[in-house]
């Protein structure tokens, strides 16, 4: 299952959940500034981090359904099968559903009253960041925690990772530069040449 082209799909879907996590912690940064300052520039931000990240959520969607593809044709898979039946169940569904209504949760952009009410787009940004926090990897570690404790497959090392806080601290700050950027990109492509 690990062969290269898997691990290039896995490496874009990480990369895209990281921007979208980017999206969400800086458009809801954006939109609490925008209630106090009510400013145009804010509101143009708030319409182009909506117009990348829905259109990058396509893109995800599938990568993910080429992800799901690979995976289920291994032949590891009879492996990781009794995930999908036992006592666990629920994280492991979970996981593989979470992407997809993910992606469909962001297609909301695509009405236009939900976009134009900036209410309805905090709603939406905000469960979209409540479920990148239920990400696969939080879940992943979850199922493999939960179950190899359930099945005694005990770890030798209990050690804490001091580190964790910085690594998330860079973790938002990195995908957040990542996404101004991309945000940034696509107004100078679509904005208007002005003529004199």
């Amino acid at each position: 299952m690990e062969t290269e082209f898997y691990r290039i799909i896995t490496a874009i879907s990480q990369f895209l959940e990281g921007l979208f996590f980017g999206f969400c912690i800086i458009t809801l940064l954006a939109l609490i500034v925008y209630i106090f300052y009510k400013k145009n520039e804010l509101q143009t931000f708030i319409k182009y981090s909506v117009l990348v990240a829905k259109n990058l959520a396509i893109f995800y969607f599938v990568i993910y359904t080429i992800s799901l593809s690979i995976y289920y044709s291994s032949k590891e898979f009879e492996i990781f099968s009794e995930r999908a039946t036992g006592p666990y169940a629920w994280a492991y569904w979970m996981k593989l559903l979470r992407p997809i209504v993910f992606c469909g949760l962001l297609q909301l952009f695509w009405i236009k009253k939900m976009v134009s009410k900036m209410r309805y787009v905090a709603l939406i940004i905000f469960f979209a960041l409540i479920m990148l926090l239920c990400s696969g990897a939080i879940l992943e570690k979850f199922i493999i925690i939960t179950t190899s404790y359930h099945r005694d497959y005990l770890p030798s090392d209990y050690s804490f990772n001091s580190n964790i806080i910085l690594s998330l601290i860079l973790y938002v700050f990195k995908f957040g530069i990542l996404f101004n950027a991309l945000v940034f990109i696509s107004w100078v492509i679509r904005k208007e040449p002005k003529f004199k």
